[in-house]
C-alpha cells in the first residue's frame, strides 16, 4: 500500500516527496546537461520499513526536470537491489526484465508545460521481509538510468526490516464556535508498529482564522500568510503499544476572520525522512513551558532497536487526521455590473469583479464546489469576441456558448480573505443596435446556477446579481 498520510496536507503543507525534490544536492541544476540534452533527476527514494512477512513493502520512485514539454520514451531504468539480498524477498513491477536482484525496466517520462508537477514512473518494487531477519537489519540498492534524449540522474534508496508506526485517534470536530473563543484539540496516538521509537514529532496546520494560543519551547512555529504551522518534538520513547498523547491539549484561538476552518495533524517517529518542513516558511521557536508527552498506556519493552521510519500503515490506521473547526460568522460576497456604448459592428469591453466583503475567509477544502463565481449572460445583439483568462464559456469547444454565452468567472483559488477584488472583463462586438439591450452577472455558488444552493454564512442576497448593459 503506497503511504499517503501526507497528500491530505497537500492544500497546506509540501508533501515529502516535494521536500525531497526540493533540497536535492546531486545532479545537474539546470534543465539542460553539458551534453545538451535536458535533465531528468530521480527524487531522493523515501526510505522503506518492512512490515513482517507475509505483508509487503511498496517502493516507488518519482522524478522531477526543469524542460518544459519534454517527452522521452525511451528511457530505460536499472534498478540493482543485490544489497537487499539478506533482508527481502524482491518483486518487480511489470515493465521489468529481471535477472537475479538486477532488473531492467522500460520507462517513458513527459514534463508538459509544467515542470513542476513532477514525473511519475511505472517501475516500482514490492518487498517482502525474509522469515528470520533480525529487526533493524538495513540494506540498499541503486537506480540508474539512460536515454538517447536525456541525460538521467539515479540515486539510492534503504531499506530498514521492522519499524514503529503510530496510529492517531481521530481528533474533534467543532461547530458553533464563538469569534474570539479559545478551542482545545487532544492529540493522542498508539504505536501498532514491531518496533519501539525514540521520540515523536507532530505537525500541525491551523487553516485561515486559527492560530496557535501556546507557543512552547519545543515547538516552532510557521505562517505563509494563510496557513498557520507548528512543529512540536515532545521528548519521550514510544514503545511498543504504547498509547501517548501531547500533555496538553492544542489550544487554537479563533480568530474574527475564521469561518470553515480546520485543524490538519500528523504524527511521526522521530527522525522520519522526508518530514515536511515547509518551504519558504520562517520559523520562530516557541518561548514558553516545553510540551510534554504523556503516557496513557504502557506499552511492553523490546530487545529491537528503535526505529525512525515508519511502516506502511494498512486498514483502519493513520497517523494524520482533520479536524473541522466551524465558526459563528459572516462572508458576504458581491457582485459588479458595467455599462458600455458601441455602434453596429463595433466592439465594447465590460469590466465587472467579483468582491469579498468578510469580515471571514472563506476556506474551501471540497475541491472548488464551495467557492463563488460569477456566472455571465450576454446583452442581446452582442456576440462574445474575448474574456479574461479567468473567464470561459460554459460548455467549452461550444461555438455557440463561445459567442452568444453564458460564461463561467471563477476565483483564482481556494482561499478567499476579505477584500479580495476579482476583475473580470467580456468583449463582446454589437451585431444589432438594441437600446439598453441588458445582460446580467450572477454570483452563483457551485458550477451551475440552476443547483446553487445560498450559504448561511452569506445571508445578504442583495448583491448577489448587477446587470451588463450596451448602449
Amino acid at each position: 500500500m503506497r503511504r499517503n498520510s501526507l497528500t491530505g496536507l497537500a492544500a497546506v503543507f509540501v508533501s515529502a516527496a516535494g521536500l525531497a525534490a526540493s533540497l536535492l544536492g546531486a545532479g545537474p541544476a539546470g534543465a539542460v546537461a553539458a551534453s545538451g540534452r535536458p535533465v531528468i533527476t530521480l527524487d531522493a527514494p523515501t526510505p522503506a520499513a518492512l512490515p513482517a512477512a507475509p505483508a509487503t513493502a511498496g517502493v516507488y520512485f518519482d522524478f522531477h526536470t526543469k524542460a518544459k514539454n519534454l517527452t522521452v520514451d525511451d528511457a530505460t531504468l536499472t534498478v540493482d537491489a543485490r544489497g537487499l539480498a539478506k533482508i527481502a524477498k524482491v518483486a518487480f513491477s511489470s515493465n521489468c526484465t529481471v535477472r537475479g536482484l538486477v532488473a531492467t525496466c522500460s520507462e517513458s517520462f513527459e514534463s508538459g508545460s509544467n515542470p513542476k508537477i513532477g514525473l511519475g514512473s511505472m517501475t516500482r518494487l514490492t518487498l517482502t521481509a525474509l522469515r528470520g531477519s533480525r529487526l533493524g537489519a538495513t540494506g540498499t540498492y541503486k537506480i540508474t538510468g539512460r536515454s538517447a534524449h536525456a541525460q538521467i540522474v539515479g540515486g539510492t534508496g534503504s531499506v530498514t526490516v521492522g519499524g514503529p508506526s503510530f496510529g492517531l485517534d481521530r481528533l474533534a470536530d467543532h461547530t458553533n464556535l464563538k469569534v474570539g473563543s479559545n478551542v482545545a484539540e487532544p492529540v493522542r496516538f498508539t504505536n501498532v508498529g514491531n518496533r519501539p521509537a525514540r521520540g515523536v514529532q507532530t505537525v500541525l496546520a491551523a487553516s485561515p482564522g486559527l492560530d496557535f494560543a501556546d507557543h512552547y519551547s519545543n515547538c516552532k512555529y510557521g505562517f505563509n500568510g494563510a496557513i498557520h504551522f507548528a512543529e512540536c518534538y515532545p521528548k519521550g520513547a514510544i514503545n511498543i503499544g504504547e498509547t501517548a498523547a501531547l500533555a496538553a491539549p492544542v489550544r487554537l484561538h479563533v480568530g474574527s476572520t475564521a469561518l470553515n476552518t480546520y485543524l490538519d495533524a500528523l504524527t511521526a517517529p522521530l527522525g522520519q525522512p522526508g518530514w515536511p518542513d515547509g518551504q519558504g516558511i520562517k520559523w520562530t521557536w516557541g518561548k514558553g513551558a516545553a510540551l510534554k508527552l504523556k503516557v496513557i498506556k504502557a506499552g511492553r519493552r523490546s530487545s529491537a532497536p528503535a526505529g525512525s521510519v515508519s511502516l506502511p500503515q494498512t486498514g483502519s490506521v493513520t497517523d494524520y487526521w482533520i479536524a473541522t473547526l466551524r465558526a459563528r460568522n459572516t462572508a458576504d460576497f458581491a457582485v459588479s455590473g458595467a455599462s458600455a456604448e458601441a455602434g453596429a459592428g463595433k466592439t465594447a469591453t465590460l469590466a465587472f469583479h467579483l468582491s469579498a466583503n468578510g469580515p471571514a475567509t472563506l476556506y474551501d477544502r471540497s475541491g472548488g464546489e464551495g467557492v463563488p463565481t460569477a456566472w455571465v449572460t450576454l446583452p442581446p445583439g452582442t456576440t462574445a469576441v474575448g474574456h479574461s483568462a479567468n473567464c470561459a464559456p460554459w460548455q467549452e469547444n461550444n461555438p455557440a456558448a463561445e459567442a452568444k454565452g453564458p460564461y463561467v468567472c471563477s476565483l483564482p483559488g481556494i482561499i478567499v480573505p476579505k477584500g479580495q477584488v476579482t476583475d473580470f472583463s467580456l468583449t463582446v462586438r454589437v451585431d444589432d443596435v438594441v437600446t439598453h439591450a441588458k445582460g446580467g452577472v450572477q454570483l452563483v455558488w457551485g458550477p451551475d446556477p440552476a443547483d446553487s444552493h445560498r450559504p448561511a454564512f452569506d445571508p445578504d442576497s442583495r448583491n448577489d446579481s448587477a446587470d451588463l448593459t450596451v448602449n
